[in-house]
C-alpha cells in the first residue's frame, strides 16, 4: 500500500546521502541511552545513524512535504529491541525506533504506528528502509522523542504478525512507551512529560485502540495529550470488508484472514479456498511483500474466498462467527476520546473509503468524545501521509504551547 511513498523516500535518503555524505555532529544525547536502567526489559540498543537539522529539512522536502513544518535540531536514530507479550501470553522479543532530538528542550513523546506491511526487510526500525527516517525527521527534529513499534512478526520478530489484533499491537507499543518514559529523565529534568500519538492505515487503527487502553488503564506515567489516525479503517467487519470485496481486494482479505486464524486458531478453510488456504501461512512469513504475494493469488476474490463465505456475505449472514467476532473486537470507534482525536481522510482513498472517518467521527461526537474530522483534500491512499503528516506536527506544537 505504500509502494510509491516508499519509493520516493527511498530515493530521498539516497540523495541525502551522496549530496552530504557522513552526518554533522549533533550533541551526543543518543549515548544515555545505553545508560538507562530499563528494569531488564530491553535487550539491546543499535545506533542507526545521526542525521543534522539541514539534512533533516531537506529529506521533508525532497520527500514531498510540501506544507510548512518545523525542524529545530538534528536527530539520532536506534532500534531498540525489547521484550514484550505475544499473542498466546507468551515473552517475545520485538524491535522499534526510537529517535532522538540532538539538542533543546523535550516536548514530549510521539509514537508513530506504520500502516499494513508484510515484509519484514520493510520494517520501521530497519536502517535502510526511509520511513523511519522521514517521520523521525519530522518530530525528532521538531524537539520530541520519537518512538515507532514495528509490531509483533517485523522487526527482529519472527512470529506471525496478528494484523488487526489489537491487544497484542497495544501491549507491544506501550511497552515500548514505558522504555521512552525511562529515557526522558535521563534528557530532561521536566516533572512530567505528554504522549501524542498517531498513524496510519493499520496504523491509524492501531493508535485509536491505542488511545482507547491508555485513557482507561495506562500503564506508563505518560498523559496522552492529542492523537491523529490517517486513513484508518475503524470498522473491519463493515466498511471496510464490504469495500475490500467491493474494489476486489485479494491482499488485504488475505492479510487479515491470515492472521486472525492464527490468533484463534480458527481454520483457513473456513473462509479461503484450496490450495490458498495451505499456501497463506508461508506467504505471509515475514519474507514476502506485497507485489510478491499477489503473484501466488488469483487476480479476483472469486478464487480466493470460498463461495459458501461469498454466498453468505451477499445475503447478509455472517459466518463463520469467529471471523466475524474478531473483525468486531477490531473495531476502535466504540469509545469516547478524552484527549482531542483528529480523523483525517483523503477523498480520493479507495482502500480505507472516506466513510470510514466519518461515521467513527459520528459514533465518537455522539459519544462525548473530543474529536474532530478533517477532510485534508483529494489525495489517494499512498499519497496521504506525506501531505498530511506537517500539519499533524503543527497541531501538535500548538497543544504543547497551550499545555498547563
Amino acid at each position: 500500500m505504500l509502494a510509491r511513498m516508499r519509493t520516493r523516500l527511498r530515493k530521498t535518503v539516497l540523495l541525502i546521502t551522496l549530496a552530504l555524505g557522513a552526518c554533522s555532529e549533533p550533541e551526543d544525547r543518543s549515548a544515555v541511552l545505553g545508560q538507562v536502567d530499563y528494569g531488564g526489559h530491553v535487550e539491546r540498543i543499535e545506533a542507526l545513524g545521526d542525521y543534522s537539522a539541514e539534512e533533516a529539512a531537506l529529506l521533508l522536502q525532497l520527500a514531498g512535504a510540501n506544507a510548512s513544518f518545523s525542524v529545530r535540531t538534528g536527530f539520532s536514530l536506534q532500534r531498540v529491541v525489547y521484550r514484550t507479550t505475544g499473542v498466546r501470553g507468551e515473552p517475545t522479543l520485538v524491535s522499534g525506533l526510537v529517535a532522538v532530538p540532538a539538542s533543546g528542550a523535550i516536548k514530549g513523546v510521539v509514537s508513530w504506528q506504520h500502516g499494513t506491511n508484510s515484509f519484514r526487510p520493510n520494517s520501521i526500525s530497519q536502517p535502510s528502509v526511509p520511513e523511519g527516517v522521514g517521520v523521525a525527521a519530522l518530530f525528532a527534529s521538531d524537539g520530541y522523542l520519537l518512538v515507532a513499534p514495528d509490531y509483533i512478526g517485523l522487526g527482529v520478530s519472527h512470529d506471525v504478525h496478528p494484523y488487526y489484533h489489537w491487544p497484542s499491537t497495544v501491549e507491544t507499543t506501550t511497552d515500548l512507551l514505558s522504555i521512552a518514559a525511562r529515557i526522558l529523565p535521563a534528557l530532561s529534568r521536566a516533572p512530567a512529560f505528554d504522549v501524542y500519538l498517531a498513524g496510519f492505515s493499520q496504523g491509524g487503527g492501531a493508535t485509536a485502540a491505542l488511545q482507547r487502553t491508555l485513557e482507561a488503564d495506562n500503564p506508563t506515567p505518560l498523559r496522552v495529550r492529542a492523537a491523529a489516525t490517517l486513513a484508518a479503517a475503524f470498522d473491519p467487519a463493515g466498511i471496510s470488508l464490504a469495500n475490500a470485496i467491493e474494489t476486489d481486494n485479494p491482499f488485504f482479505l488475505a492479510m487479515i484472514v491470515n492472521a486472525l486464524a492464527f490468533v484463534h486458531e480458527r481454520p483457513l478453510e473456513d473462509v479461503i479456498q484450496a490450495p490458498y488456504a495451505r499456501q497463506l501461512p508461508a506467504l505471509f512469513d515475514g519474507t514476502h511483500g506485497q507485489a510478491d504475494i499477489l503473484a501466488h493469488l488469483p487476480p479476483h476474490l472469486t478464487g480466493l474466498l470460498t463461495e459458501r463465505f461469498l454466498r453468505d456475505f451477499t445475503q447478509g449472514v455472517r459466518e463463520p462467527a469467529w471471523f466475524y467476532d474478531a473483525l468486531e473486537a477490531a473495531r476502535t470507534d466504540d469509545y469516547a476520546p478524552q484527549a482531542p482525536l483528529r480523523i483525517c481522510f483523503g477523498t480520493r482513498d479507495t482502500i480505507v473509503v472516506p466513510a470510514e472517518a466519518k461515521n467513527a467521527f459520528e459514533r465518537m461526537r455522539d459519544a462525548g468524545g473530543r474529536v474532530e474530522l478533517h477532510d485534508v483534500g483529494p489525495f489517494t491512499h499512498d499519497d496521504l501521509v506525506v501531505n498530511t503528516l506537517p500539519s499533524v506536527q503543527r497541531w501538535f506544537d500548538e497543544l504543547q504551547r497551550s499545555a498547563p
